[in-house]
C-alpha cells in the first residue's frame, strides 16, 4: 500500500513538472514565431536549408546513455545553434522545437512527450540564446565575422546545462534521491556528444552565410562528428558492460568467500563436536567406570568371602559400596540434566517466593554433613526474598560448596555469604583455593570442561557441574559468574545472583560461624 502510495506521488509530482515545462516551451516558440517568420523572409534560403537539416537529424536519433535507457540525442544540434548565430534565437528556437515535435510525431511518440521534448529544446535554446547575447554576441549577426567564439562557448555550456537539467529532473522526480546516482553515470558521455556536436555550429554558420552551394561539403565532417559520438556511445556502453560484469565478478567472489568462511566454520565447528564426544566417551567411561568396579569389587568382596569378614569389615564394605552408588548416581544425574537443559534451554521449576538467606543456610548444613572437618563461615544479615525454585538454588549452592570444599586445602575455610546488593540478592561462595584464571572464567561454565590442573584431575568429575550450576541460575532469571574474592585474596568467589522481589523486607540479622572438626 505505502509502495503504491509513493509511486502515484512520483506520477503525480512528474506530471506537473512534465506540464510546467511544456507550457513554458510553447509560450516562448509562440512568441519566438513572428521574429522568426520575418528572418525567413528576410533571408529564406539558409534559413529553410537549415531547418531542413534540423529536420532530418531529428529523424536520425543517436541513443545516447547506459544500457536498459531511453535517453537520445540527435545531430540537429550544430544546425540549430546555427540559425542562432547566424540569423538570431527566434529562428533557432522555433526551427528546433517545430522540427522536433513533428519528428516525435512522425515516430509515434504520444502527444505529452511531443510538447515536452519540443519545450525542452526550445526553452534550452533560448536559454543558449540569451546566454550568447549577454555574453558579447550581436543579437542579429550579419555576417561570419560577427561570430563571438566566448560568447559561443558560454551559450554551448548553457544549452548543454539547461537540456540535461530539464531532462534528467524528470528521473529525480520520479526515482527520488537514487535516481541522482543514474543521472551521474552518464554526464560524461553526454557532455562528450554534445561538445562535439556544437563544435561544429560556427563552421555550420560561416558555410551557410558564405555559399549555399557549400553546404554539400557538411556531410564529411558531419558524418565524422557522427561516427564519432557512436564511438563515444559505444564506448561508454562497452565500459558500463564492463564494470557491471566487474561488479558482478566482485559479488560473486565474496559470495564464494563467504561460503567458503561458512563452509570452514562448519567444518571446524564438527570437528569440535567430533573433539567433545571424544572427550565426553573418555571422561564418561572413566567416571562412570570408577565407581562402578569399585561396587562390583567390594559386592565380589563380600560374596567370597562374607562369612570369613568380621561384622566391622563387611559394615565397611557396604559403605564403600553405598558411596560409589551414590556417586555414581550423581554422575548420571548430571548427564541427564544436561541433557534436559539441552532439549528444552531452561529448568521447568515453578518460582514461588523464597528467602535466598534461608536457602544459604540450608545449603550450608547439608555442606557440613558432606565435608566434615571443613571449616564452613555462613553471613547472612537480612531477608533476601526472591522468586525462584528453592531446589534449582540448593543445587547451585550445594555444587559450589562442594567444589569449594573439594580445590581447598584441607584447613581452609569456605566462607558462603549472602548479601543485598542494589536489586539483586548476592549468594557468594568464596574458598581459598588455586583459584580460576581470568581467561579460563568463561570457560569453565562449558559442558564437559575441566581445568587442567592437579587438583581438579584428583577431584574427578564430568566437567558438568558449574555448567548446570549456570543454566539453573539462568532459569531462575539470574546469573553465575566467577570473579575475584574481596582484598586481592587467594581462592576464587563465586556469585549466585537473583533478581530481588520488591516487597517490603523482614529485617532478622544473623550470623553464623561453623567449624566442624
Amino acid at each position: 500500500m505505502e509502495l503504491r502510495a509513493a509511486r502515484a506521488a512520483a506520477r503525480r509530482r512528474v506530471s506537473a513538472y512534465t506540464t510546467t515545462v511544456s507550457m513554458a516551451g510553447l509560450t516562448l516558440l509562440v512568441l519566438a514565431a513572428p521574429a522568426a517568420a520575418r528572418v525567413a523572409g528576410r533571408d529564406p534560403e539558409p534559413v529553410l536549408l537549415l531547418a531542413a537539416l534540423v529536420l532530418a537529424a531529428e529523424l536520425m536519433p543517436l541513443e545516447l546513455g547506459r544500457p536498459g535507457t531511453r535517453d537520445s540525442t540527435t545531430m540537429s544540434q550544430p544546425f540549430a545553434f546555427a540559425l542562432v548565430l547566424g540569423w538570431g534565437t527566434p529562428a533557432g528556437v522555433v526551427a528546433l522545437g517545430a522540427c522536433s515535435a513533428l519528428a516525435d510525431l512522425l515516430g509515434g511518440k504520444p502527444a505529452r512527450k511531443v510538447l515536452f521534448n519540443s519545450a525542452q529544446l526550445a526553452t534550452a535554446l533560448g536559454t543558449a540564446g540569451v546566454v550568447y547575447g549577454l555574453a558579447g554576441g550581436p543579437p542579429d549577426p550579419s555576417g561570419p565575422a560577427q561570430v563571438s567564439l566566448p560568447a559561443f562557448a558560454a551559450a554551448a555550456l548553457a544549452f548543454f546545462v539547461v537540456n540535461n537539467l530539464l531532462v534528467e529532473a524528470v528521473l529525480v522526480l520520479a526515482g527520488g534521491t537514487p535516481a541522482l546516482g543514474r543521472v551521474r553515470q552518464g554526464v560524461g558521455v553526454r557532455a562528450w556528444v554534445s561538445a562535439m556536436l556544437l563544435g561544429m555550429a560556427p563552421v555550420v554558420t560561416v558555410i551557410a552565410e558564405t555559399s549555399l552551394g557549400l553546404v554539400p561539403i557538411l556531410g564529411l565532417p558531419t558524418a565524422a562528428v557522427y561516427l564519432a559520438c557512436r564511438g563515444a556511445i559505444q564506448a561508454d556502453r562497452e565500459r558500463a558492460r564492463a564494470e557491471a560484469e566487474a561488479e558482478q565478478a566482485q559479488a560473486s567472489a565474496a559470495e564464494q568467500a563467504r561460503l567458503v568462511e561458512g563452509e570452514q566454520a562448519l567444518i571446524r565447528q564438527l570437528q569440535e563436536s567430533d573433539r567433545l564426544k571424544r572427550d565426553l566417551l573418555a571422561t564418561v567411561s572413566h567416571e562412570l567406570k570408577t565407581p562402578l568396579t569399585v561396587i562390583l569389587g567390594t559386592l565380589g568382596t563380600l560374596s567370597r568371602r562374607g562369612a570369613a569378614l568380621e561384622p566391622s569389615e563387611r559394615r565397611e564394605f557396604v559403605d564403600m559400596a553405598i558411596r560409589q552408588g551414590t556417586r555414581l548416581k550423581e554422575l548420571i544425574e548430571q548427564l541427564l540434566l544436561a541433557a534436559r537443559f539441552e532439549q528444552t534451554g531452561r529448568e521447568p521449576a515453578e518460582h514461588p517466593l523464597v528467602d535466598a538467606a534461608a536457602l544459604a543456610r540450608d545449603a550450608l548444613a547439608a555442606a557440613r554433613v558432606a565435608h566434615p572437618g571443613r571449616e564452613l563461615v555462613l553471613i547472612a544479615r537480612e531477608v533476601l526474598p526472591v522468586r525462584a525454585a528453592p531446589e534449582a538454588v540448593l543445587q547451585v549452592l550445594g555444587n559450589l560448596l562442594d567444589n569449594a570444599a573439594k580445590y581447598s586445602p584441607d584447613h581452609g575455610p569456605v566462607r558462603l555469604e549472602a548479601t543485598r546488593y542494589g536489586p539483586l540478592a548476592v549468594l557468594a561462595v568464596e574458598d581459598t583455593g588455586p583459584g580460576v584464571p581470568p581467561a579460563d572464567r568463561e570457560r569453565i561454565f562449558e559442558r564437559f570442561t575441566q581445568l587442567d590442573s592437579g587438583a581438579t584431575r584428583r577431584a574427578g568429575g564430568v566437567g558438568l557441574g558449574l555448567y548446570i550450576a549456570r543454566q539453573l541460575a539462568i532459569a531462575q532469571d539470574g546469573e553465575l559468574i566467577v570473579c575475584d574474592p574481596p582484598l586481592g585474596g587467594h581462592g576464587a568467589r563465586f556469585e549466585l545472583r537473583l533478581p530481588l522481589t520488591p516487597i517490603a523486607p523482614s529485617p532478622n540479622p544473623v550470623a553464623y560461624a561453623a567449624s566442624s572438626r
